[in-house]
């Protein structure tokens, strides 16, 4: 059995209008915490990872993708499925593991018959991560030798109070915060092309639900490169698990 050419499972659908794991990892984030920071890239889909330098380990996993609702919703679950995982146990997955995971059904395909295809881009993409894993963790070990300064790793508490500062703000409050970082790193941008974004609501803490204005309305890039962008600076401004959502 197939879904119809228009339908995609709830799974699906979930994944891509809400995904947790969009954004990326620099050569910073990877020395704070002694990891060794992969990037790999295959036509639309760039996922950044962050491994364990002794058990070769996937400690957490980000992407961006540029190709739309399939590109992210297969990015989001792949970076949902191999966080945990070594290098090669991720490396042996295939298009069709991540197919399965997005199912609602066990018999029914996740995706029309013609989106199936998009799914052979993730053994692709896995393919340069494994290429990629030695000469990324030779570098990351010869960095660390290298630079003797210690580094304070943010501890979990810190975290913790972090997080609770930002949950502890009135609802006002937290959008009057997410606004002072959209005019100083998005707006400027996206005014100069004629648009604008208003924020219409925060809902848990967590969901940013945001109006485009004029002419990013019927810009494409509005749901791959400028949403990407705004939500990678919320999150490194203000809290690491928001999500931006537009109002369609």
């Amino acid at each position: 059995m197939t879904v119809s050419e228009e339908k995609f499972s709830k799974k699906f659908d979930e994944a891509a209008a809400h995904p947790k794991y969009r954004g990326a990892y620099d050569k910073d984030d990877a020395f704070v915490k002694g990891m060794t920071l992969v990037e790999a890239k295959f036509k639309d889909t760039k996922i950044y990872l962050l491994a364990d330098k002794v058990e070769d380990r996937i400690y957490s996993a980000k992407f961006f993708a540029y190709g739309g609702k399939v590109s992210v919703a297969i990015g989001e679950t792949l970076c949902t499925m191999i966080k945990g995982l070594t290098i090669d146990e991720a490396c042996s997955l295939r298009g069709e593991d991540i197919e399965v995971c997005l199912r609602d059904e066990p018999e029914v395909s996740a995706v029309p018959e013609s989106k199936n295809k998009a799914f052979a881009n993730v053994e692709e993409l896995l393919k340069v991560v494994q290429q990629g894993y030695p000469a990324a963790k030779a570098v990351s070990e010869v960095s660390a030798s290298i630079d003797k300064k210690a580094v304070k790793a943010v501890s979990s508490s810190e975290l913790s109070m972090a997080e609770q500062a930002w949950m502890g703000l009135s609802k006002e409050d937290q959008i009057i915060q997410i606004n002072i970082v959209l005019d100083d790193k998005v707006r400027p941008a996206l005014m100069s092309d004629g648009g604008n974004v208003q924020v219409l609501d925060v809902v848990d803490g967590e969901k940013v639900m945001i109006q485009y204005q004029g002419a990013c309305g019927s810009c494409g890039s509005s749901l791959g490169a400028t949403l990407s962008f705004m939500e990678q600076a919320l999150r490194k401004e203000i809290h690491n698990e928001l999500i931006v959502i537009p109002n369609m």
